[in-house]
C-alpha cells in the first residue's frame, strides 16, 4: 500500500516544512544510513534536484482519505502530487494541487463506491490499477 506525496520544488528545509505543513511540534527526525534518508516514524523524506518526496514506508494511513481542502492547505501554495493505492483493498487515491487549486482528484474505493471521485483529466486514470502504476513510477 504505497503512499507518497511530492512537492515539485526544492525546499530549503524539508523537515521543517513538513512539520509546519502537518502542524507538528517537537519532532525528532532521524537519519537512516541504509536508506540514506531522514525519517519521522514511518514517513521518509527524499530530496532530489527539483522536488522533495515524502513516502509512507510503513504503509500506514498517514496521508489516506484527506480532504482536498487539507491537501491545498498542506501544499501551502506549492505544487503537490499525492498518490496512494492498496492491492489488498482494491483502492487508490490521486490528488494534484497546483497554484492553490486541485486540478486532479481521483479516488476509487472498493468498499465505499459512493465516495469514488474522478475530477480533472490529467493524468487519465481508468481505475485504481492505473493509479497504482503511476504511483509506482513516482516512488
Amino acid at each position: 500500500m504505497p503512499s507518497v506525496f511530492i512537492i515539485k520544488e526544492k525546499l530549503n528545509n524539508p523537515k521543517s516544512w513538513f512539520d509546519k505543513a502537518f502542524k507538528l511540534a517537537n519532532t525528532k527526525w532521524k537519519y537512516d544510513e541504509i536508506l540514506n534518508a531522514y525519517h519521522l516514524d514511518e514517513i521518509y523524506l527524499s530530496e532530489y534536484e527539483d522536488h522533495v518526496s515524502f513516502e509512507d514506508m510503513a504503509e500506514s494511513d498517514s496521508f489516506y482519505c484527506r480532504k482536498i481542502s487539507e491537501w491545498v492547505e498542506i501544499a501551502g501554495g506549492k505544487e503537490l502530487i499525492y498518490g496512494f493505492y492498496s492491492e489488498d483493498r482494491l483502492e487508490a487515491e490521486f490528488v494534484h494541487i497546483k497554484n492553490g487549486k486541485c486540478i486532479r482528484n481521483f479516488r476509487e474505493y472498493y468498499d465505499m463506491p459512493e465516495d469514488n471521485v474522478d475530477e480533472g483529466t490529467e493524468p487519465e486514470f481508468e481505475d485504481w490499477v492505473a493509479v497504482s502504476m503511476y504511483v509506482d513510477q513516482m516512488l
